[in-house]
């Protein structure tokens, strides 16, 4: 596996930034938006008209980027230098838990640095997001966690040879994908590699709460794969699972 971090376009942040300022978009994704940057209006945009709200915070980043131009070079850098420094643990931890070769794939992932707080994933495209504002264990972080879809779906993908577009949200696949972040890190030698104060709650704060017949769902998935055999029969049995339940699952979630 490798990544070549760049700097995100001004272009594609604020597509990125906006996709999750709609007026359908739930405030769980739309308010870490204005707590990572006090200088915006809430309470303004909330109220905006969908094309007033598209140019004041066009307008706001635009002139934002410009400013921050340097740290954001500076980001890139340094993040290209950390993943450098770490890339040969993480494909050896990564294969040995996938059982798969992890330097034979996924050679061409792009992370981008980004304005954007929310960090999503293009899985076809091969390529995520990092904020730009967050530390070093914030980095490698979220590139752990983004690496593990990479590899779960490249392992899915060669197994159940399905739809490629049915890994994003709000396809189960990608509910799914989002639940076992949490065993991956716990119960795997992912573990290690992750910061110790990201380490309790990997996965979405929404999942740690989610009940199926009064069992936590995050305890299901976690017993199943202690009890797989492989990488392969865990996907096959959560999958059950979570079709299954995936009503109650899709009630609880945010």
């Amino acid at each position: 596996m490798e990544l070549d971090i760049k700097i995100m376009s001004l272009a594609d942040n604020m597509a990125s930034i906006l996709n999750f300022q709609t007026d359908d978009t739930s405030i769980y994704w739309r308010e870490p938006l204005f707590n990572a940057y006090p200088f915006l209006d809430k309470e303004k945009c909330f109220n905006l008209c969908w094309s007033k709200r598209q140019k004041y915070l066009t307008t706001e980043f635009t002139k934002f980027y410009h400013k921050i131009k340097l740290n954001l070079q500076n980001k890139c850098m340094t993040s290209q230098k950390i993943w450098n420094e770490n890339k040969k643990n993480i494909n050896d931890i990564y294969s040995k838990v996938f059982e798969i070769d992890c330097q034979q794939i996924l050679n061409d992932m792009v992370v981008e640095i980004a304005l954007n707080p929310i960090c999503p994933r293009d899985i076809q495209n091969k390529r995520f997001l990092v904020f730009w504002n967050g530390d070093e264990l914030n980095f490698i972080k979220t590139s752990l966690h983004e690496i593990i879809h990479f590899v779960w779906f490249y392992i899915w993908q060669n197994h159940f040879k399905d739809n490629i577009k049915e890994y994003e949200a709000p396809d189960l696949k990608w509910i799914l994908s989002e639940m076992v972040i949490d065993t991956l890190v716990k119960k795997s030698d992912i573990g290690k590699l992750y910061p110790e104060s990201y380490q309790a709650k990997p996965a979405y704060s929404y999942f740690y709460d989610m009940q199926i017949n009064n069992k936590l769902v995050l305890d299901e998935l976690s017993s199943i794969y202690i009890n797989a055999q492989n990488i392969i029969q865990f996907m096959e049995q959560a999958y059950l699972y979570c079709q299954i339940n995936e009503k109650e699952i899709r009630r609880q979630i945010l």
